[in-house]
């Protein structure tokens, strides 16, 4: 394995699936990444990250989420899988989620996103792929493709 392939190995939580899992139709993509200045905080976020997407599960519109972690990179995030914004903004909204970007998001870098359409979700490893590609395409914190 050459060492570009280890930094950028993920570790990831099983797919939790939610409501809309398996429904025809297009999908909307979210991936994001976060890396906290210090390394303490970086499991603290993880089991937090992971607790979120099980209330994620209970969300109207939600095909399913997984989170992940970057060891060498010292980043992790999400890929979540939606019918539409309203499921993603519902989700946003949760108070366990404000709860966390209030307590994180000030002792990091600042988080960033892609979002973008597919015609249906041909699996975690292809989204991840596509998701990190548009953010390395760009210099913005959020990003749609």
């Amino acid at each position: 394995m050459n060492g570009r392939r280890i930094r950028d190995l993920r570790l990831r939580t099983r797919w939790k699936a939610g409501p809309a899992a398996g429904s025809a139709g297009p999908v909307m993509l979210s991936l994001t990444q976060y890396t906290p200045h210090r390394l303490g905080d970086l499991l603290d976020v993880w089991r937090a990250a992971d607790r979120l997407g099980d209330e994620l599960v209970g969300i109207e519109g939600a095909h399913g989420v997984a989170t992940y972690f970057q060891p060498i990179r010292r980043r992790l995030g999400s890929l979540s899988v939606w019918t539409g914004d309203s499921g993603l903004a519902a989700f946003v909204g949760l108070p366990y989620h404000r709860e966390i970007m209030r307590r994180y998001r000030p002792r990091g870098l600042p988080l960033r996103s892609a979002k973008w359409w597919a015609e249906d979700f041909s699996g975690l490893g292809a989204a991840m792929a596509e998701g990190q590609r548009l953010l390395d395409a760009s210099p913005d914190r959020r990003v749609a493709g």
